[in-house]
């Protein structure tokens, strides 16, 4: 989601309570700016979470990758280092 959307509709939700609106009109625009705000943080703790299990899951995997094989010049034979 874009980075400009949460803060347009804290601008919205903020104009609306300034300047109310009439009528179901004002319940629609409140509820439109609401229901972004929300759902802007909801993906944005959602990327947070998946950021932190996918450097979980890399670190865990560089550990238990086992150790380098070097190869002897000329040999053709590999070793564990």
């Amino acid at each position: 989601m874009a980075k400009w959307i949460p803060g347009v509709a804290t601008f919205g939700l903020l104009c609306l309570m300034i300047i109310p609106a009439p009528g179901i009109w004002g319940v629609l625009i409140g509820g439109v700016c609401t229901l972004a705000i929300i759902v802007s943080a909801a993906l944005w703790l959602l990327d947070r979470v998946a950021s932190r299990i996918l450097a979980w899951r890399d670190r865990t995997r560089s550990r238990r990758g086992g150790g380098r094989r070097a190869v002897h010049a000329g040999s053709g034979m590999a070793r564990k280092v």
